[in-house]
């Protein structure tokens, strides 16, 4: 309230000063500047003061009835005090304005015509001030709801994320533990590292280079579920240590190459990330399992697909090819302003 009250003072100075420049500017151009027809200066600057704190009465007046009422919608009470407080400014000016002037000089009639449009209009300029502050709390207040709803939403989606990824490693690990594998112990070592990174190093934003170290190991762990792994490609170029990242962008495109993908194929899986000019290129592409999919499905493609519309919206391009032999995934997201 108080932030407001002072922002109403220097615009209602502004706009007094405005008025009167207007209203006297035919004097003006005569090189004339006198608004109140005093002998002295000293009257002159008090007559201004006084017309100014009257006038901002009526400003002020109609601003706090509306900031008291308007949103309660109490127009009773709204019309009762914009009578009863313009009137009584009306009657404060009348009585300062005949004890400045001479005894019966003030005619009622002479006076009220140009008392009431000046003050009419400071009394609609403070209602406007109070419906443009108003809209622009509105508008702030919806913009703020909309990003704690925004902020909530990925927070779930990135919630989503820690038990969809134990889950599928929890299936490998069981496998390797059913087949009594020597690289179960490694596995779960590598599980381990993996979660330590998405429960203490991930904030709203890591490098991209952090990224990069964890799809790798990710695909490190993935790799001890086969006797003899085929190599995966992975290629990243540019500067990936300057660039901001969510954490966890990429990765479910990677587990789904895992999950649906032939590991036991030549060059079976490939991967590039790119940094180029404000760009970030991600490209995944892998041949594809004849076994079926898993009749469940899966959220990690979906909850990218909707963290990418939450975050970088109008700023990435996302395209599916799925053929007989392949699944590629491409995405391109714009990271500078």
């Amino acid at each position: 309230m108080k932030k407001n009250v002072l922002l109403l003072v220097l615009c209602f100075i502004a706009f007094y000063t405005l008025v009167h420049t207007i209203r006297h500017l035919p004097d003006l151009l005569h090189g004339k500047l006198d608004w109140n027809g005093e002998s002295t200066y000293m009257l002159s600057i008090i007559r201004i003061g006084a017309d100014m704190v009257i006038a901002f009465l009526f400003t002020f007046f109609p601003y706090l009835i509306f900031y008291r009422w308007y949103t309660g919608k109490k127009w009773f009470w709204i019309l009762t005090g914009l009578t009863l407080s313009l009137m009584c400014c009306f009657l404060l000016d009348f009585t300062w304005t005949s004890y400045m002037e001479e005894p019966n000089k003030v005619e009622l009639y002479n006076y009220l015509p140009q008392a009431v449009f000046f003050f009419t209009v400071y009394a609609v300029f403070g209602v406007a001030f109070y419906f443009i502050r108003y809209s622009h709390y509105k508008e702030l207040k919806e913009t703020d709801a909309q990003l704690q709803n925004r902020q909530s939403e990925l927070s779930f989606l990135r919630s989503q994320i820690n038990p969809h990824f134990l889950f599928n490693n929890l299936n490998n690990i069981y496998y390797l533990v059913y087949y009594q594998s020597d690289q179960a112990l490694n596995a779960i070592a590598g599980l381990s590292e993996l979660l330590r990174y998405m429960l203490y190093d991930t904030n709203v934003a890591v490098t991209l280079a952090k990224e990069v170290i964890y799809i790798e190991k990710y695909i490190a762990l993935q790799q001890l579920r086969y006797e003899q792994p085929e190599k995966v490609s992975f290629k990243v170029k540019g500067p990936v240590e300057e660039v901001l990242v969510p954490p966890l962008l990429f990765i479910p495109f990677v587990e789904n190459a895992f999950k649906h993908g032939d590991g036991t194929a030549v060059d079976w899986l490939e991967i590039d990330l790119c940094v180029n000019s404000g760009h970030i290129h991600f490209f995944c592409s892998n041949k594809k399992t004849k076994k079926h999919k898993d009749p469940e499905g899966g959220i990690g493609t979906e909850n990218v697909k909707r963290r990418l519309a939450l975050l970088y919206p109008g700023k990435y391009k996302l395209d599916f090819v799925d053929n007989h032999e392949l699944f590629t995934v491409k995405l391109e997201l714009s990271y500078g302003n």
